[in-house]
């Protein structure tokens, strides 16, 4: 009905309800119908069109009270006008207040349909049935959920979506809220967890559930977001269940460019690192050329007496070809260690990382005069990670240790050691018996670009941390000046001592 009409009718009403109240002989409060009137001029949603209304039927009233009786005494006619005129008053109190209300409301559901969040309201009360129908102890919850995946398939139709706002349309692509209604669980994808998760806190009685996931639009796209979905008390029932959803595709896609350009950086070190270790590069596959070179002609030697040694022939052959293959491994670790490759997670024994790692900067720290020293306790556990960005990493360690001390008078031994910790992990560390660190550069050290090398790029322990991490491991530095410094690595052991 148009604000006109409302009007119109109230006011037909209000001209109605006087002429009854002067002309009949009624005695009741017939002026109490004037609420009628006011509640019909509230449905414009107009303050002033409410009080208008209300100051006309208060007029009405008075008038035909005066037209119909005198001042001289108060009764009965008196009271009932007073009652009709308290009625008015209330109704037009109630009205404003309905009409503040449904303003406040409005304007929430604008910003719910303006809110570039995702809103989704669901009724969860099915899924409140069939978590009682299990009869599982909520602490146990988990575990049972864990054994019986069909449940959780079967209950994820049971979270009904009951509205959404236009945010969330425009993130997953869908036209209508029916388009969502009909088939909520298309959003989500087989191998999602986030819907168990949130499962197990909402038969545990916790209040929100937080998480992150991929919902799967309408034309195909993985739309990665952060979630939180908030639970209402137990007395306000399951049906007003409230999801926010945020998209975070521009920051996936930052993160996947800082992941891009640290591999970069990483393989821009290695080539650095690489650079820097040519000589002991060249030492180390001339060695078994010249084993080769030896072998070769003590096997022709042999031949060539009057009567050939076939077997000191077969030795040195032999022997020929265990150095042809060390000279081949030589070179792919090297080839290995400088191609631009993704981690290949593999079951590693570290002492063959640190072995590797050693034999890479023998002759660099050889050339310094600086002994390397190699302690590392027997039957470690095996770690998980990729082997040439663990070797990578303790390359780096060794090399700054030997160019720390490159340049000093005293002793010059970089110790390496290798054992479990006390809470079951497994630790290196590379310590040096240098100037140590300054108290200001130990906070930094770490930190992108922060170099105190002339001519070093900031970027070796920057990356070491960052692949520590990536293993699921730490890397810490201790130093007291004029005592050296130390580096610790610690990495998780793979379970059940499994072998390579």
């Amino acid at each position: 009905m148009s604000r006109a009409a409302c009007l119109s009718l109230s006011a037909a009403l209000a001209l109605a309800v006087f002429l009854v109240d002067v002309l009949t002989p009624l005695e009741g409060a017939v002026a109490v119908l004037y609420v009628v009137a006011i509640l019909i001029a509230a449905k414009t949603a107009r303050r002033n069109d409410i009080l208008a209304a209300a100051a006309g039927c208060i007029v009405l009233t008075v008038a035909a009270y005066l037209l119909s009786h005198d001042l001289k005494a108060i009764a009965s006619p008196a009271l009932r006008a007073l009652v009709s005129l308290a009625a008015i008053g209330i109704t037009t109190l109630l009205a404003l207040q309905n009409r503040a209300a449904t303003e406040r409301l409005a304007a929430q559901a604008r910003l719910f349909d303006a809110s570039r969040i995702g809103v989704i309201e669901a009724d969860w009360s099915g899924l409140r049935s069939a978590l009682r129908a299990l009869n599982v102890n909520r602490d146990n919850l988990a575990d049972h959920l864990a054994r019986n995946p069909d449940f959780v398939r079967q209950a994820r139709p049971l979270a009904k979506i009951t509205g959404v706002n236009p945010a969330l349309q425009k993130m997953v692509g869908a036209k209508s809220l029916s388009d969502l209604m009909e088939n909520p669980g298309r959003l989500l994808s087989e191998g999602d967890r986030s819907f168990p998760g949130a499962l197990i806190a909402f038969g545990r009685g916790e209040p929100f559930y937080e998480g992150e996931t991929e919902l799967i639009g309408f034309d195909g796209r993985r739309v990665p977001v952060l979630f939180t979905i908030t639970f209402p008390a137990a007395a306000d029932g399951d049906d007003n269940v409230l999801a926010f959803v945020v998209d975070i595709t521009e920051r996936r896609q930052s993160q996947n460019a800082l992941l891009a350009a640290q591999a970069e950086l990483a393989h821009a070190l290695r080539v650095a690192t690489l650079g820097e270790l040519t000589a002991s590069i060249a030492h180390e596959v001339n060695q078994p050329l010249a084993a080769i070179v030896t072998d070769g002609e003590a096997g022709l030697r042999w031949l060539r007496r009057g009567t050939p040694n076939l077997d000191e022939v077969a030795a040195a052959i032999t022997r020929i070809v265990g150095a042809g293959r060390r000279a081949s491994d030589i070179v792919n670790r090297i080839k290995t260690f400088l191609q631009k490759k993704p981690a290949q997670p593999d079951t590693l024994q570290i002492a063959e990382i640190i072995a590797e790692a050693a034999l890479l900067v023998e002759r660099e720290l050889s050339k310094d005069n600086i002994t390397l020293m190699i302690e590392t306790e027997p039957d470690l556990p095996p770690v998980r990670g990729d082997r040439v960005q663990l070797q990578q990493v303790l390359v780096n360690l060794m090399v700054n240790a030997g160019q720390a001390m490159s340049q000093q008078s005293g002793p010059r031994i970089v110790t390496l050691r290798a054992g479990a910790t006390e809470n079951g992990r497994l630790a290196v560390t590379v310590q040096d018996t240098g100037p140590g660190i300054a108290p200001d550069h130990l906070s930094r050290l770490f930190e992108p670009f922060f170099t105190t090398k002339r001519g070093g790029m900031g970027m070796g322990l920057a990356i070491c941390r960052t692949t520590a991490e990536a293993h699921g491991g730490t890397l810490l530095a201790e130093s007291a000046p004029g005592s050296g410094a130390t580096f610790r690595l610690t990495l998780p052991v793979v379970q059940g001592n499994a072998t390579p």
